[in-house]
Order: structure tokens, then sequence, then C-alpha cells
């Protein structure tokens, strides 16, 4: 192994060397294959967006934007969303169990309420083929999808694309069909970890008017994640298929029809992760009756303060389900130019399901606790009358496996009326309507013991600084594990709850604009009215006792009365206007220069946990629902074309105000006796930052470039994080004096409606978690003529992620590497053949990480989830074309 790395870094080394000194390729792109019907009459090197629902060329177009070509995507080896994110700056993306709950956040913004609720939009929306995206867990297909172009549009783009791009848009186009021969490719891969990937693509012409493409892609990969407890058995495989087909009919010059179809599948083993050992909390208050129930004089701190260590070595309950995640989708556009205005119409219909696991306790081993005997099965006191005291005579092992469903069921039509493309006045007029429907988001628990418990039988925490714990004394009752006990060892997995809800919007969008000759102004807008409704049903279970939860089979929607209690239904129509206003000069033919104004809106949502009932247990009805948060976003930035066209150099500089932000609070009820914790609208959030992109063809032969991105988001005076009271408050019961925990932000004193006061962590200053600083990427390339009919290829990628936060008070970062990738080939017009690799140094970094209480643990401890990122992957691939 170890001469192997060796010969590798080596070689990369060399490479690297070699094309920084005669400097290396990356600046010239290809037409992008979802437009290539568009982008007949632009240049060959020219790339065609279409962000502004028309085919521009990305170089005049007042939206900073990063697009990826099918071409591109091979030279720098992005086969999957990670490594989309790795490579773009200004872009991050992070996913949990098993690739599931993805998060694209652009411009370091992210969000404070990051709640998986699909009836909430993301802050950065996925559309494929135009058709958005509504799960966000089944979307990581890039590998095997025929993929045409991939951009990414920077700064809100809530006023034409609608849901979901509060912060910007993902696109991901399918390749065309060919129209004029018969054409198709056959490429595989193979590489260490047993990466085996084949795709293949036919398209031609059936009739003068009617042509066709069909593709197909399938990987598998044994994973990159070492578990100890199954050292034969990697973490982080997968197996993934797609198929994707398109017919287009242009009966004339005018007409034009697109009928699309997606299918996927993708089964994902869990993510090598570990969870930060009990022993390395350092901060925040001090819990004695975890340090013991008294037994060990220091109370033990329950915050972590640093940056996350990174493990390459798991230790992970084997055999659990792989994750099976599936997508349907079909795509129905229609162009029909009539002269002095084209109609166009666009019709997505979309069907996914998710079912997801991951290990709960984080450990092959499980979690010691202790088994204590009721003296009534009516009570959960275990004989001492006294609740969540909890004396056990026995201790057993118990691992937790959590799980999530997921069902998703979306329509989406949209209708727009457009002046032609070269018009000085340009219009547009279209509406929208979408229908996302969630029958089923789910979520649960599955429980196993060493040895079986009895009915009278419920489990407890012992004390966790006792290594190891005594075999009897005195814990916690197991709020956590009890409910999902079960006596039927066919039943793995139960939930106590699920969701249901739906959103349906109705849209009216259009835009003008004007150009004079070299300058233009522009303005657009969007008018949107979400209904959305969501509904929980759920068990009673007073008593926190087994034998009560329920089981939902695969993502089936349980029959009635499986979850008898039937929650409120809670019902909202949230209505928002979106403008953007643009002006840009064509100063010279290679100098482009823009301003922009735009407002993005991300759609509020409901608190379901608590009763909206303004009594003494629950909430105010007002505070069921919480409203959009806004932000708007200036920008001003040049494109240009330098030195006979040598030299593309880029630079936007932008400022974003974000206001109404989602952050966690307190009820205003003056009834509340016990004040709840919700979702408000109680931030304010402001950055300035700035973006570079340079790409420099020093010979038609050898190119150098890079990128540059920074944003340095932070919330405003006056916000607090409800949730971390019992974290980081010393003496909260008298506000006055109350004052903050080792490593927590300044308290502050807020008055509630009660007239109350309360003291809570200021995060003002701090920056929202996951929102990255500062990102670069340096690449080189090289593209040398061997003979008239080959040519040698390379590239060399160097990109760099600066530290994130892990939560909103700031005491957890992770996540700081620099990953290397190389490509060097051999090409003709027909076959091609490469070596690439990615993260070639094997640096070790944590790509994600969550925090959240944990079996065995009181839940004053939260405990962060750290997640490994992907290490070395290095192949062979090779293309045919015919």
């Amino acid at each position: 192994m170890m001469k192997r790395q060796t010969l590798l870094q080596t070689t990369a080394l060399c490479l690297a060397g070699v094309l920084a000194v005669t400097g290396v390729a990356a600046g010239a792109q290809t037409t992008t294959a979802a437009a290539e019907t568009d982008a007949e009459v632009a240049g060959a090197d020219d790339i065609i967006v279409t962000a502004r629902k028309r085919a521009e060329d990305i170089q005049t177009v007042p939206i900073a934007i990063t697009a990826y070509t099918a071409a591109d995507l091979a030279e720098r080896n992005i086969s999957n969303l990670a490594d989309l994110g790795n490579s773009t700056p200004g872009v991050s993306i992070t996913s949990i169990t098993g690739g599931t709950v993805l998060g694209i956040y652009i411009r370091g913004l992210a969000p404070a309420n990051t709640a998986n609720d699909l009836n909430v939009d993301a802050n950065v929306g996925i559309f494929i083929d135009g058709i958005y995206q509504t799960s966000r867990n089944t979307l990581d297909i890039i590998s095997v999808l025929d993929v045409g172009q991939i951009d990414i549009a920077k700064g809100p783009q809530s006023a034409l694309y609608g849901r979901s791009t509060f912060a910007g848009a993902l696109s991901v186009a399918t390749r065309r069909t060919a129209k004029n021969a018969l054409e198709g490719s056959l490429s595989a891969t193979v590489g260490e970890g047993e990466d085996y990937r084949v795709k293949g693509t036919v398209s031609g012409p059936l009739t003068e008017t009617l042509s066709a493409r069909i593709a197909a892609g399938y990987l598998t990969y044994d994973g990159y994640g070492k578990n100890l407890a199954a050292p034969k058995d990697n973490l982080g495989g997968t197996e993934k298929f797609a198929v994707n087909a398109s017919l287009e009919f242009e009966p004339t010059d005018n007409f034009r029809a697109r009928l699309s179809g997606i299918v996927t599948h993708s089964k994902t083993e869990l993510s090598p992760t570990t969870l930060l050992p009990f022993t390395a909390f350092n901060c925040g208050n001090g819990n004695v009756t975890a340090a013991g129930g008294g037994s060990v004089a220091a109370p033990k701190p329950q915050l972590f303060c640093g940056t996350l260590p990174i493990s390459t070595n798991s230790s992970i309950t084997p055999n659990v389900p792989d994750t099976v995640a599936k997508t349907r989708q079909l795509a129905l556009d229609l162009s029909w130019n009539f002269g002095p205005a084209t109609l166009v119409s666009s019709t997505g219909l979309t069907r996914a399901t998710n079912r997801t696991y991951n290990d709960y306790d984080g450990t092959a081993a499980g979690v010691t606790l202790g088994v204590c005997t009721l003296a009534n099965v009516a009570s959960p006191t275990c004989g001492t009358g006294v609740p969540f005291i909890a004396p056990y005579t026995r201790l057993v092992q118990v691992n937790a496996l959590s799980i999530s469903r997921e069902r998703v069921r979306t329509f989406s039509q949209e209708l727009r009326l457009q002046s032609d493309d070269s018009s000085a006045f340009s219009w547009l007029l279209g509406g929208n309507y979408f229908d996302s429907r969630v029958p089923l988001a789910a979520g649960g628990l599955g429980i196993s013991a060493s040895t079986a418990i009895a009915a009278n039988e419920r489990l407890a925490a012992v004390p966790l600084l006792v290594l190891p714990p005594a075999a009897t004394g005195v814990g916690s009752y197991e709020f956590t594990a009890n409910p999902f006990l079960v006596a039927d060892s066919t039943v793995s997995q139960l939930s106590s709850s699920y969701s249901a809800s739906f959103t349906k919007a109705k849209s009216i969008f259009g835009s003008l604009g004007y150009d004079f000759g070299d300058f233009r102004v522009s303005a657009e807008g969007r008018y949107n009215i979400d209904k959305k409704r969501a509904q929980v049903f759920s068990v009673n279970n007073p008593t926190s006792g087994p034998g009560v939860n329920q089981q939902i089979n695969g993502t089936t929607v349980p029959t009635a009365g499986t979850f008898p209690v039937i929650g409120t239904v809670y019902d909202r129509k949230f209505k928002s206007f979106a403008p953007r206003f643009s002006a840009d000069w064509q100063a010279t033919p290679n100098m482009f220069l823009y301003a922009s104004a735009a407002k993005g809106v991300r759609s509020g949502g409901f608190n379901t946990i608590n009763p909206a009932n303004g009594a003494a247990n629950g909430i105010l009805p007002t505070e069921a629902a919480y409203d959009e948060e806004t932000n708007w976003t200036y920008e001003a930035g040049f494109k240009s074309n330098l030195i006979d066209d040598r030299l593309l150099f880029n630079a936007s500089v932008f400022h974003v105000d974000w206001k109404d932000a989602q952050v966690s609070g307190f009820t205003q009820n003056q009834m509340a006796t016990t004040v709840n914790r919700i979702v408000l609208n109680i931030g304010t959030i402001k950055t300035t930052g700035f973006e570079l992109q340079a790409d420099f063809k020093m010979t038609d032969n050898f190119s150098v470039g890079g990128n540059f991105a920074y944003s340095d988001p932070k919330f405003g005076t006056g916000v607090y994080d409800g949730g971390a009271v019992t974290q980081c408050v010393v003496g909260a019961a008298t506000p006055a004096t109350a004052t903050a925990a080792a490593g927590c932000p300044p308290v502050i004193v807020v008055t509630r409606a009660n007239g109350t006061t309360a003291a809570v962590p200021s995060i003002a200053g701090n920056r929202p978690q996951r929102a990255v600083k500062t990102q670069w990427n340096l690449h080189a390339s090289a593209n040398v003529p061997i003979n008239d009919d080959w040519k040698a290829t390379g590239r060399v990628d160097v990109n760099y992620t600066g530290a994130v936060e892990s939560n909103i008070i700031n005491t957890i970062d992770f996540g700081k590497r620099t990953l290397t990738n190389f490509r060097i080939g051999l090409e003709s017009d027909r076959y091609s053949i490469a070596l690439f690799g990615n993260n070639i140094f094997n640096r070790k970094y944590v790509q994600n990480s969550i925090n959240q209480p944990r079996l065995g643990i009181p839940f004053a401890f939260v405990v962060p989830e750290i997640y490994l990122g992907e290490t070395r992957r290095v192949g062979v691939t090779g293309t045919v074309k015919f």
C-alpha cells in the first residue's frame, strides 16, 4: 500500500510540475449539449445558459453563473455532488446518512432553520430538465445520468426560477438528441475500491422531423471507510443505475416538442461516521447526573469546543439495510414561434421515494443500558414512584437503528409568452402551477438488546463516567429507547409518528427589458401564492412504554387508524413578490459590466410539535406558522475576454441583507407555564463578499486558471439561540445575573409576552452553520497533438474549502481541506483512455457533522456525529464513440 501511495503521489507531482512549467488548460469550454439547438448560431467555444428563460451567452448574462458541460465534468473528475461542491468555489454541498438529506449552500447563505421538512423550501433549488425536485434525498445521480450541462446560478433567482432559489439555483440538463445522423458512445471505468462504471448512449433521427436519444448508466463502488466491526465490508459503498430517454419533434422551423423521461435507482451503504467521544466534551455548563449521579465530584461539560477530530476507522453495526432511493420523471416541453412572439409550455411529473437507515448509537457494540422492573406496567417509574429515576438490576447492550421514510409526488405546469430573443424591446409573461404532495415523511428507531427484555421491564440510562458501569445502580428512565422496544423479533423498526403535507403554488411572473445598443436594462418579478398544509399522525403513548409504536412498511402510507392520534391540520397561504432589476453595458466587444438587485424568498412552515391552543401547554395560534424569510442581494461585476480572447477574467462583488431569518426562539404565549421553543422570524444576517474567475490560454495547447470565492455572513444584533440555554447559560433561573458558560457566546436577556424575562445565548456576529467563508481552485491543463489523429491531454486541480461552523453558537468547526485531482489521457475523435485520481494525496477531512441527542445520554448533551469525506479514488476510463 505504501509503495502504491508513493508512486501515485510522485506521478501527480511530476504531472503538476510539467503542466505548471508549460502552462496548462482550463479556459475553453464547449457548447452546452443541453442547448445545442439554440447554440447553433453561437461560437464553438460559447456556453449557452437559460437562467433568464432565454438562450444567452454566459459571458453576456448579468448573473454570476458557473457552468459545466459534459466535457468539463469529465475533465474535472466530477462524478457526484460531493465532487461538484469540492470543485466549485462559492458552493458547498453536504449530505448525511447514505448520501441523503442533501444540503446545498451558495455564497455561505446557510439557513438557521435546517429542518428537513420538504414542505419548506430549500435555500438552493435543484432542477432537472427544468423540473423542480421536491425531494432533496434522491438527487445524487449525476454519475449515472446522461448529463449535458450543469448550471449554478448564484444569487436569488426567485423572480424567474421560483421555488427554493433564495440563494441560487442548480440546474441539470440532459443531452439533446442528434438530428442529422446516428451517433452513440460507450464508456467504462475501473477503479480501486471496486469502482466499476459503465454508461452508454444512442441517438439519431427516426424520421426527417423526429429524433430520439436513450442513455443508461450503472455504477457500483465498494466504499472508502473502514468498519472495524466488519473489516471485509467497507462503508460508503453504493450501487446506482439510471435510464433516461427523449423524443424531439420538429415538424417546422417554428415548432418544437421534447418529451423526456428519467428513471433512477440507488442503494447506498452507511456513510463512514464516528461519534465524538463523550470524554472529549470540554465546555459549556456541567451536568451532575451525567457525571454519575453525584459519584464524580466534577460535573461533566455538556458541549464540545474546538475542531472536530477525524477518524478513518468507524465501528458501525454490520448488516444495516442499504438506503434505497428511487426517482421517476416525465417532462414535456413545447415551443411555438408564431412570428411576433413565442409560446412555451413546460409540464413535469415526478415521483420519488426514499428509505434511509443510520446507526443511531454510532457503534457496533451498542450502548450499555440498565434494566429496571416496573412495579406497575402503567407507570414508567420502575417502582420508585419518582418520575425519571430508575434503579436497575442488570446490564444489557442495546443497538439502535434510526430510520426515515419519504414519499413525494409532484406535478408542475408552466406557460409563458415571450418576445423574440433578438428584439430590442424584450418582454415575457408567464404563469406556473405547482402541486407537491408528501403523503409520508416519517422517522423512527429500531431497538435490539443483547438479552430479551420482559414485558414488565424497561431500559434505564447508566451513569456515564463510571467505566465499567456498575452491574446494579440507579439511572434515569430511558425515554428514547423504551417506546421502540418490540416483543416481535420480526419487526425491527418502528415509528411513533408520521406527517403528511402538500404545497399548491400559483404564480405569475414576467420581465421587461430594453436594449439601447450597448446598454440594457431589465426588470423581472414573480407574484407567488403558496397554499401549504401539514398534519402529524401519531400514537398515544403516555407511558413511553413498548408495544405502542407502529411499523411503516417500505414507503407505504399507513392505513387509517394505524396511528390513531390525528394532529391539528395546519393550513395557510404564504404570499410573496420577488423582483429583480439589472442593468448591463457592453463597454467594449470584450468587456461586459453589470449591476443587479434581486430579492430572494424562502417559504415559511409550521411549528407542528406543540398544540396551538394558547393554553398553558401550547403556543399561540398565530405561532403555528412562521413566515417567509427574505433577502435582498446587491451585486456588481464584469465579464471579460482579453488578450485576443486568450484571457477570460470575471469578477463580482455582492452584499446580502437577509431579514426575518427563521431562528429558534420562544413562544409569546402569556399563559405558557412551560415556555416552548419554536421557529420564529427573529433573525437578520448580512454579508459582503466577492468572486473571481480567471482562465488564461497561454498557447493553443496550454492553459492555467483559478477561481476564488469569499463570503462572511453574520447574524445581526439581538438574534439569539433558544435551543442552547441549558448548555450555555449559567444561572438561567435568575436572568438578570445569568452569565455565559465556558466557551459559549455572551448572554443577553429577552422579555417574553407574559412579562417574564429569559437569559439566552446571543449569536450576534456568529456565522450560520455550514457557511463556508473561503474557497478557491487552481487548475492547469494541456492539450497536445501527437499526430493527425491523436492528442495527449492532462489536467490538475487543487481545490481548497475553508472551515465551517457545525452549530449556530459557533463552538464547533470542521471541514478545512485542500484536495488535489488529476487526469491524463490519450484521445482521438473516436477513442479515448484516461487515468484519473481524486484526492490523490488521500487527505482526511470531515465532510459533514450533525449534532443531536443520543441513546443513553441525557438530552442536555448534543453529540456530534462526524462524517468522513471521501478518500482517494484512482481509476481508468475508456470511451468509444460512433
